[in-house]
């Protein structure tokens, strides 16, 4: 919108007060370089083309000018202008390019800085956030807390293939203690959450499981969190009884 408005003030200035050698035609770079920015060198392109052609326009109107006389001024402004345009269009494309890749990285870093580096799992902040945006979406979900019997890094990462192939496609998993994990999957129900953690402990020795369930057990990390290791530590006592 600014670059048309350009356009056509010095389209007016042309007509009412062009005459050789006061450079008002020089104004049309501002509308063009506008154009140019706001679109690509397409863009830029034809924002050059259309400028030549109201110069021509202007000079064939207001100043009567001839038409062979105009061909060399024209020719030259044409070059000039489409070239400004082609080129800071290209410019501003790869720009934005170059900020929407740099954005990409930034994202997978905070991802990676997420993850736990002995598992490649997400880390308590990582699934902290996870909850927290599904929690945003008001959608039912689980998560399940336990503690499995894994004596070094290389037995956790066993023991956590063998748990995300009991997950639910859209499931996720975490370290959140030396041998603590915690999974967030989707569920319909307490009773659903319940059984998705059972299954769990059946699919690995020695694993004890707590849950959660969203919105039941409540609508926040935190109160997700204290619902599911309560029925962690409800578990863990009864088997020690």
């Amino acid at each position: 919108m600014a670059g048309l408005l350009v356009f056509a003030v010095v389209f007016s200035l042309l007509v009412e007060y062009g005459r050789p050698g006061l450079g008002i035609s020089q104004g049309f770079y501002l509308a063009i370089v506008l154009v140019g920015l706001a679109g690509g060198p397409v863009t830029g392109t034809l924002a050059g083309l259309g400028a030549a052609a109201l110069f021509a326009l202007a000079g064939l109107t207001a100043e009567n000018v001839p038409w062979a006389q105009l061909q060399q001024p024209l020719a030259i402004r044409l070059a000039a202008f489409t070239a400004a345009g082609a080129t800071v269009g290209f410019f501003a494309r790869r720009g934005r390019e170059m900020l929407a890749e740099s954005l990409h990285v930034l994202d997978e870093l905070l991802s990676l800085a997420r993850r736990d580096t002995a598992t490649g799992v997400l880390t308590t902040d990582g699934i902290s956030a996870r909850i927290a945006q599904r929690a945003s979406r008001a959608w039912p979900f689980a998560i399940l807390v336990g503690d499995v019997d894994a004596p070094s890094d290389a037995a956790l990462r066993d023991a956590l293939r063998t748990l995300a192939a009991k997950l639910a496609g859209d499931g996720e998993l975490a370290r959140v203690g030396p041998s603590r994990v915690m999974a967030i999957t989707s569920s319909l129900s307490v009773a659903d959450a319940e059984e998705r953690a059972r299954a769990l402990e059946r699919g690995l020795d020695g694993a004890t499981f707590g849950w959660a369930f969203h919105p039941q057990d409540g609508g926040d990390v935190l109160s997700l969190f204290g619902a599911a290791y309560e029925r962690l530590h409800a578990r863990r006592t009864v088997a020690v009884g």
